[in-house]
C-alpha cells in the first residue's frame, strides 16, 4: 500500500461524509469542526503518520463522541482512526499514544477535585 492510496482513502471518507479539508503544514495546526459545517485541517498525506492525523481529526466528527471531557473526546478520535484506518502500523500507535500521553499531562483531569492538582 502506498501513501496515495492513504491519501484516496482519507478524501473518499471526506467526500462521502461531506466533509471539507484545508490542508496545513504542521501537524499541531491539525483540528476538526463539527456542527452545521464539517470541516478539517490536516497535514497533506505524505507518510503513515500525516494519515494517522488525518484520520484522527475525522475521527473527531465520525467516532459522535460529544463529550466535555477532552481526553476522552482524544481517546475516542484515536479509536476511530485506528478502526477506520485501511493500515495501522506500529509507528502509527506510538504516534497516538504520544499524543494521548501529552493530554493527559497537559490538559486538567476532569474528575478531580479543585485546587488538588
Amino acid at each position: 500500500m502506498v501513501i496515495t492510496d492513504l491519501k484516496r482513502h482519507f478524501l473518499k471518507l471526506c467526500a462521502d461524509e461531506e466533509v471539507d479539508v484545508q490542508w496545513c503544514d504542521n501537524p499541531l495546526q491539525a483540528l476538526a469542526l463539527s456542527g452545521e459545517l464539517e470541516f478539517i485541517r490536516t497535514p497533506r498525506i505524505a507518510s503513515e503518520i500525516t494519515y494517522a492525523v488525518a484520520m484522527h481529526e475525522l475521527g473527531h466528527i465520525k467516532s459522535g463522541d460529544r463529550s466535555t471531557d477532552q481526553i476522552a473526546r482524544e481517546r475516542a478520535a484515536w479509536d476511530w482512526a485506528r478502526c477506520n484506518a485501511l493500515k495501522w502500523t506500529p509507528h502509527m500507535e506510538g504516534y497516538a499514544a504520544a499524543s494521548l500521553r501529552w493530554y493527559e499531562e497537559h490538559l486538567p483531569d476532569p474528575q478531580a477535585k479543585p485546587g488538588s492538582r
